[in-house]
């Protein structure tokens, strides 16, 4: 599977993978749940040129007392239960590589081990007096702040330095939400062959503008359990605005943002798998008219009042997107959040949260 998407945030992430996949150093990747750190980790590796394996452990997945040992590897009898010599992960990569998932839950007392094996470029099995050289590539992968756990005595700091000699970041689902299109689109294509027997749902443009206004907290993980659901209970029928949001329990009567309508048409794929409905062009063909009979009215048409009166309204509809949370819906606007506070006071918008019909997007 390829990394979808033509946004700033993936063109930027796609432009550092590329970067980085070419030299041996270490590399962190971090962002939040769900955001596909594995995919850009796969997509370095293969970057990368190199001949060897990619060799994946979940830090968090694996009891503390195992994981050295899952690490490292160990010798017969060097512990009850070693009944014969094991290889660890480290061993596994060789000529490949090496991939730390979360491991920013490694226990503190293990990092000062891997912190040695990164510097020697070599290991010792558990129970042995040697090391063994290997050459392997090190990514790690966390949703956590690092920096965070370090302050708190938590993750070795001389290891935050060692594993993050590049970082790259990958953004939310939210933050690059023009991608949704695409995103929806191959990921309703591998549904065709992932073996669940599913077939692709269909989107309406107006379902897919309703899922471009929700927040999508679980990111692609999210988006993907979404469309599979879809698939299970649509029953060929397209999805709409309604079904989006009985799919993803919201308020029936909730409003979508009218400014992603936009940008759900402007990425429609020229195919049918979104349905495109007439009411579009109509739409815009209305606000023709509607503009030329303001011009044409008895009275000298106000601009700036009108564009003023547009403005509380995007000001107001994004403060309800976003459970009245001012930074978030400066975000929405593309305005620091000073400015979005200057706006809401000269048109004396409240930021206080209404006691009812209200809709929490966090």
């Amino acid at each position: 599977m390829m990394i979808s998407g033509s946004s700033e945030p993936i063109k930027t992430l796609l432009a550092d993978i590329r970067n980085a996949a070419q030299y041996n150093v270490n590399v962190l990747v971090v962002g939040p749940t769900g955001c596909g750190k594995e995919l850009v980790v796969q997509t370095l590796h293969k970057l990368s040129g190199r001949k060897g394996k990619l060799v994946s452990v979940n830090c968090a997945a694996i009891p503390r007392d195992l994981l050295e040992a899952e690490l490292f590897g160990h010798e017969k009898g060097s512990f009850t239960g070693a009944a014969t010599r094991r290889i660890g992960r480290f061993e596994e990569a060789a000529g490949g590589t090496l991939f730390l998932d979360e491991i920013g839950d490694m226990p503190l007392e293990l990092q000062g081990k891997l912190l040695r094996a990164i510097e020697a470029r070599a290991v010792s099995r558990i129970g042995s007096n040697s090391e063994q050289p290997i050459d392997f590539r090190l990514v790690c992968a966390t949703h956590q702040n690092i920096g965070h756990k370090v302050d708190k005595g938590e993750f070795r700091q001389d290891l935050m330095y060692r594993i993050s000699v590049v970082m790259l970041q990958v953004p939310s689902l939210q933050d690059r939400i023009s991608d949704l299109p695409e995103l929806a689109r191959s990921i309703s294509h591998g549904l065709e062959t992932d073996g669940s027997g599913l077939v692709p749902p269909k989107v309406s443009n107006d379902g897919l503008a309703e899922m471009m206004a929700y927040s999508w907290p679980g990111n692609i993980r999210e988006l993907r359990n979404f469309l599979q659901r879809a698939a299970v209970l649509s029953t060929g029928v397209p999805i709409d605005k309604n079904v989006v949001r009985r799919l993803l329990h919201l308020p029936q009567d909730r409003l979508a943002e009218q400014t992603t309508l936009w940008t759900a048409i402007d990425q429609m794929p020229d195919d049918d798998e979104f349905i495109i409905s007439d009411s579009v062009t109509a739409s815009f063909e209305n606000a023709d008219q509607s503009m030329i009979r303001m011009l044409n009215g008895d009275d000298q048409f106000d601009l700036q009042g009108h564009l003023s009166a547009q403005e509380a309204k995007f000001i107001e509809l994004a403060l309800e997107l976003s459970n009245y949370n001012t930074a978030k819906a400066a975000k929405r606007l593309s305005l620091k959040r000073t400015t979005l506070i200057a706006k809401m006071r000269k048109y004396g918008i409240s930021s206080d949260l209404p006691s009812e019909n209200s809709y929490n997007l966090t």
